[in-house]
């Protein structure tokens, strides 16, 4: 990307329409120190193509070499879509645990049916696993109660009668020989357990307590646990189905850019070594890895672009240099970064005059740099900020004069103004337009090790995604994209990829698999059912 337009994203971070008078309004003038900070953040922009190769070239490594990247599943193919049956899901995230029953109509697509989401509480992510799952037993008996309190009395009987199969995505590392088992490896998100768990046993014995529990007048069925796979692995599966590889398209990769980051892609056989290759069946095709992107395996293309805020990040973290990427791109982290550098920015203010929130670690919320970055100018910033950081104060108009600016300080105390509002939002810009941009590269780096981009040449590829991030925050999966075009053209004129044939533009394209982990997970079931895996 070339540096006037690096510039132009920075200072006009607004998404709204150009038409709106006020999304033109001038933002305040860059002072030295932040155009410094904000450089830092520039750097991985004019390069792009760059760490794409990079990130290329040591996936096909990891691939080869890693025991905790590119993890293969039982998976050799993608679903036809005309997969049917009537599932329980289950996805399990880094903060989020929702679960559904789903539909899958065939040719006819599918219907997402009675579905509960809760935020998984923060004390369960460090204490034993059984405890966790338990509390996700529960909560799988609040739907499926739901459930048959909705349906007709014969499906009940039916239900009550012969159980019912459940697929589950679960959003971290595991390893798999078969579809229904898998052993937990370490987490990350916030999750500390330290033990290896097999996933299928801990769910089981979680929801027969459960079941030893019912009564006649509130029974719950038994389940069948069929089918375990990633996040990532279900967002492709989940918009495969729904969208699938036509004379003009192909569906290729699927990654998440949420709380935290994944990719996964059918990979070449030929790629891996003996220990991860199928033990059954042909010894040639290609089969779903796992990436695990985010860990440490990927640390040496963002080296050259490690800031000093992503080091400190780090240090602070539950596990130092265990996922160097997803800190650099994970919603988790975005806004923890925008808090540190702010508070370089503010420097020169005394530290007990600033907000509570931005003195305290991930005190900033990702979804505040979302909403700010959405504004259509700095007085609307301004009210954001003091509404977040200091409601008390928040009703003072956005245009009165602050008691000291960024680069001052008053004993008054130090306040939002529009020049410190102006700068947050340069700042949380820069921060995500990083983020864009490396997720971008890995995921080139990614159709690199399956070889999509070098055929198909005269197909669109799709890379199907999930993920608050890419779906919620404003033009990231635009920025994302943008990057992502201007690495495939740079390697058709390179020489690395052929063109389009008769003249047209090679073209990558981000679907959104909606529902992803909850459908992936049903339509996996599905498969696994029909012997089509």
């Amino acid at each position: 990307m070339a540096p006037s337009a690096i510039s132009t994203i920075i200072n006009n971070s607004s998404t709204s329409d150009a038409s709106n008078t006020n999304a033109t309004k001038p933002t305040t003038p860059i002072l030295p120190l932040e155009a410094g900070l904000l450089k830092k953040f520039e750097a991985p922009l004019a390069d792009v193509p760059g760490i794409a190769r990079a990130f290329e070239v040591i996936y096909h490594s990891l691939a080869l070499t890693a025991s905790n990247q590119f993890l293969p599943t039982p998976i050799r193919a993608l679903p036809t879509g005309e997969e049917k049956g009537r599932f329980l899901a289950l996805d399990l995230g880094g903060t989020n645990l929702r679960v559904a029953v789903v539909r899958l109509y065939g040719g006819d697509g599918l219907k997402v049916c009675t579905q509960r989401s809760w935020s998984i509480p923060e004390h369960f992510k460090s204490g034993a696993a059984e405890v966790l799952f338990r509390w996700v037993a529960d909560r799988i008996g609040d739907v499926v109660g739901e459930y048959l309190g909705d349906v007709g009395s014969e499906e009940r009987e039916r239900i009550l009668s012969e159980g019912m199969e459940l697929g589950i995505t679960f959003s971290f590392p595991m390893e798999q020989t078969t579809h229904d088992s898998a052993l937990l490896m370490p987490m990350g998100k916030g999750f500390t357990f330290t033990t290896t768990n097999d996933l299928s046993s801990l769910l089981k014995m979680a929801y027969d307590d459960l079941l030893s529990t019912t009564t006649p007048a509130h029974p719950l069925p038994k389940l069948d646990i069929v089918s375990i796979t990633n996040d990532s692995i279900s967002t492709l599966l989940s918009a495969a189905y729904l969208h699938h590889s036509t004379e003009n398209t192909r569906a290729a990769a699927g990654i998440i850019a949420g709380t935290g980051t994944n990719a996964t892609c059918l990979c070449p056989v030929s790629k891996l070594p003996a220990s991860k290759q199928p033990t059954s069946g042909p010894s040639t095709g290609a089969i779903l890895v796992n990436t695990e992107w985010s860990i440490r395996g990927t640390a040496p293309p963002l080296k050259p672009y490690t800031t000093t805020w992503d080091v400190q990040l780090d240090l602070e973290n539950e596990k130092p240099g265990f996922q160097p990427f997803e800190e650099m791109v994970g919603g988790r982290y975005l806004g923890e970064l925008v808090r540190l550098v702010c508070l370089d920015l503010f420097s020169n203010v005394p530290k007990s005059q600033l907000p509570e929130k931005m003195k305290l670690r991930y005190g900033l919320d990702t979804r505040l740099c979302s909403a700010v970055e959405a504004s259509v100018n700095d007085d609307e910033a301004l009210s954001l900020l003091q509404d977040y950081f200091d409601p008390d104060t928040s009703s003072t108009s956005s245009t009165a004069t602050a008691t000291t600016t960024t680069t001052g300080e008053d004993p008054e105390g130090w306040k939002w103004d529009p020049p410190s509002a102006a700068s947050f939002r340069r700042i949380s810009t820069a921060v995500s337009t990083r983020a864009a941009a490396l997720v971008a590269a890995a995921t080139i780096g990614v159709l690199g090790v399956n070889d999509e981009l070098k055929r198909h040449a005269e197909k669109e590829v799709l890379v199907c995604y999930t993920g608050t991030v890419l779906e919620k925050y404003p033009t990231f999966r635009e920025r994302c994209e943008g990057f992502m075009m201007e690495v495939v053209e740079r390697w058709v004129v390179e020489g690395r990829i052929p063109p389009a044939p008769s003249g047209k533009r090679r073209a990558v394209r981000l679907a959104e698999a909606k529902d992803g982990g909850i459908v992936g997970a049903a339509v996996l079931a599905g498969m696994v059912k029909e012997g089509r895996t």
